[in-house]
């Protein structure tokens, strides 16, 4: 169609953040890979994914694409019927995390582009078939009781015990086993908790607790790819 232009809600033009998107992660820059995915999220979902597929494919190493294609699977069914704002997107948070955090290289690009063609004939010999698997069975116990830690602010009877957001990214944090090194370790959630306090959703408890959590915290440790892993994963 002459003239068509689709626009991002804040009027960029969806082409723009869909470069942004791919140059962002291929420069490990989340912060702005996260704008372009949010720009393009609402009205142009399915879009994002299918770039973000691209994207693992043409620019990551490894098998990127399959950890992709997995979280787009959970996401439809996690938001099947939803809309827009209704969606919870946390798994294109996830993808965006594993793009940026990927070893890049432009091999599948390059392949595409200098062995895949009409004139060329490639004997690729006979793919053996998939093995049968047999399963292990394993009797499981039943939890007699319901461990505490369960209870957080996320659950009614957490709410009850007073369970905040900053209780659970603590005791949660803490709890990580075996704990793989991440990025956001030491994330002040700066960002989110900024949101929340504009639309009053912060109690005084939680301001409180805020201004202990986040003392020598950073919002983004990679400062938009500048420094990639933060200081604490190096060596």
């Amino acid at each position: 169609m002459a003239g068509f232009s689709p626009r991002t809600v804040s009027g960029h033009s969806l082409y723009t953040m869909r470069s942004l998107l791919q140059k962002a992660i291929r420069r490990g820059d989340l912060d702005h890979a996260g704008y372009a995915a949010n720009e393009m999220y609402s009205n142009y979902y399915e879009y994002l994914w299918k770039t973000l597929l691209v994207v693992s494919a043409e620019d990551c190493y490894g098998i990127m694409t399959k950890e992709i294609w997995a979280l787009k699977q959970a996401d439809d069914y996690k938001n099947k019927g939803k809309k827009g704002g209704q969606r919870d997107y946390i798994f294109i948070a996830k993808a965006l995390t594993l793009l940026c955090m990927a070893r890049k290289n432009r091999d599948a690009c390059y392949v595409a582009c200098n062995f895949i063609q009409e004139d060329r004939e490639l004997d690729i010999g006979e793919i053996p078939g998939p093995e049968d698997l047999e399963w292990l069975k394993a009797d499981y116990e039943k939890f007699l009781k319901v461990p505490d830690y369960t209870f957080d602010c996320h659950t009614p009877e957490g709410r009850r015990r007073g369970k905040t957001s900053v209780d659970m990214i603590q005791e949660e944090q803490a709890a990580l086993t075996p704990h793989q090194c991440s990025l956001f370790d030491e994330g002040s959630w700066q960002i989110q908790y900024d949101i929340d306090r504009k639309r009053g959703l912060l109690s005084d408890k939680v301001e409180r607790q805020l201004k202990q959590f986040q003392k020598g915290k950073k919002s983004d440790p990679t400062h938009q790819g500048e420094y990639w892993p933060p200081d604490h994963m190096e060596g």
